[in-house]
């Protein structure tokens, strides 16, 4: 009867781990989808999504941030509207630029400041890195889905992401608990202007690895 009861027990164990990690798997969906906060692939991510603040140097003289379109500039003492990028074109370096304040800057992190004067501006373009981690030779073509699971509440949800923005700041706001799965495929945006298809998270993670030295930035 001792060994009897002995098996039986053992059984019902060997049952009960089943059926745990049944409802594990059902619950936690590990697959080649699932991106933690830490990894690789979750930083180079947000690099991509994070704002190019370079392409204005010509006239902040700063890669992180930008100068929000439209303002005003004295090019050789001549008023001048900046209202698209391709303004910055018609500007040499050995051109005299005073930027007519108030203007409103967008750091690499999309926040918006207000400026009110040259001081203020250059305390910013001071505290900028040489080299910065934004990627700009990729891009994400939007809308993308993800799903989140928060494994200490078991809880699925899914969220779509339409901008740069959204995207950075919902890449900044993940927790140790929580994992983020993309809905594949997504298309990227390369350099050249051609489109990339993807398929799963090795395929993403190759794509922007493959990128992020193949186009010259304009970091100063």
């Amino acid at each position: 009867m001792k060994i009897l009861m002995m098996l039986f027990l053992m059984v019902m164990c060997v049952l009960c781990i089943g059926c745990q990690e049944e409802e594990r798997e059902l619950i936690n969906p590990v697959d080649d989808t699932i991106i933690l906060k830490n990894s690789q692939l979750a930083r180079l991510m947000k690099n991509v999504a994070t704002h190019d603040g370079s392409y204005d140097d010509r006239v902040d003289g700063a890669n992180c941030f930008s100068i929000n379109l439209p303002y005003v500039i004295l090019l050789n003492g001549s008023e001048v509207i900046i209202d698209q990028i391709d303004d910055y074109d018609n500007l040499s370096n050995v051109d005299n630029v005073e930027i007519q304040f108030p203007i409103t800057i967008t750091m690499l992190n999309h926040q918006e400041k207000n400026i009110e004067n040259q001081a203020v501006l250059d305390v910013f373009a001071e505290s900028c890195k040489i080299i910065d981690d934004d990627i700009e030779c990729i891009d994400f073509i939007y809308p993308m889905v993800f799903s989140t699971f928060d494994k200490n509440t078991n809880e699925l949800s899914t969220f779509n992401i339409d901008h740069d923005a959204i995207l950075f700041r919902f890449m900044s706001d993940l927790n140790e608990n929580t994992s983020v799965s993309i809905n594949y495929p997504i298309d990227l945006l390369l350099h050249n202007g051609q489109k990339s298809e993807v398929q799963h998270n090795e395929d993403l993670l190759r794509s922007i690895m493959d990128m992020v030295f193949d186009c010259d930035e304009n970091d100063n």
